[in-house]
């Protein structure tokens, strides 16, 4: 079996013809399914892209969100539409509404969207201020009343979303059994997996891209796993890393560039 990771490909920003001829080459490289881990459009038009590509694409769609495709929006809003739309559409599958998809009998995929939440870096004394805090409900709420109250907010959907991952790896190893777990998640879960230009992105801007609770979720499910291979796919970076925190643990960012999506890999189970 083969599957095409693709990442961060933002088709909001592509006309009908360019977002077509991406479509072509998801449809035309011969595997079997689609893994998307996050930032595929936005609250406006994540929903009319993803059944757009269903119309080019004749097999299943694996995807998470990532916090672009939350932009215009909010979180609880956006996520019951996703839900209702992957019960419209069978090509489609929002994995964190779903408890592990057996791609083999020895291979479970799982997924969860995930937040960035500020424990990484130097929270305090960051100047940096991302989008999210004016583009997303939730966030933009908490950041009208302060830097703090903005972290705070981060940190709920961080922890609920890692909480649900934890929940759901537990059920997934204890029914399945799998000899490996592909899983995805938006947010690099590790500092050495956030990358910038080649290098480790610094203090100020850790706290916004990574996400420290997603981590020890993973590590800890890995070590009390060691027979389980653990390959972890994320984005949110734009740049590509590699990192082994664990023998049985591996973690992959994808690299992209707004406007010009590719496929960042073709895995082989």
């Amino acid at each position: 079996m083969k599957l095409s990771w693709i990442t961060d490909i933002h088709l909001n920003f592509l006309n009908s013809f360019d977002r077509q001829n991406f479509y072509q080459k998801l449809a035309n490289n011969n595997t079997d399914a689609v893994l998307i881990s996050g930032d595929i459009a936005d609250a406006l038009t994540v929903s009319d892209i993803l059944i757009e590509i269903t119309q080019y694409v004749d097999k299943p769609i694996y995807f998470i969100l990532g916090n672009h495709d939350y932009y215009h929006g909010s979180v609880a809003k956006l996520r019951k539409s996703i839900s209702n739309l992957c019960q419209q559409y069978d090509q489609l599958h929002w994995l964190p509404q779903s408890k592990g998809v057996a791609l083999t009998q020895d291979v479970l995929l799982l997924g969860e969207d995930c937040w960035a939440d500020g424990r990484y870096g130097n929270y305090s004394n960051s100047s940096v201020t991302l989008n999210d805090s004016r583009m997303i409900k939730e966030l933009h709420e908490g950041s009208i009343l302060g830097k703090y109250q903005l972290l705070k907010a981060m940190q709920k959907l961080a922890d609920s979303d890692a909480d649900h991952l934890k929940v759901n790896l537990e059920s997934a190893i204890c029914r399945y059994h799998p000899k490996k777990l592909i899983i995805l998640i938006h947010i690099p879960p590790f500092v050495e997996s956030c990358m910038h230009e080649g290098q480790i992105s610094d203090d100020n801007y850790l706290p916004f891209f990574s996400s420290k609770v997603t981590g020890d979720v993973l590590l800890n499910s890995a070590r009390q796993n060691p027979e389980i291979e653990f390959l972890v796919l994320c984005g949110h970076t734009h740049s590509e890393s590699y990192h082994q925190p664990l023998p049985n643990l591996t973690v992959k960012a994808g690299s992209s560039e707004y406007m010009f999506p590719e496929i960042q890999e073709i895995i082989r189970i």
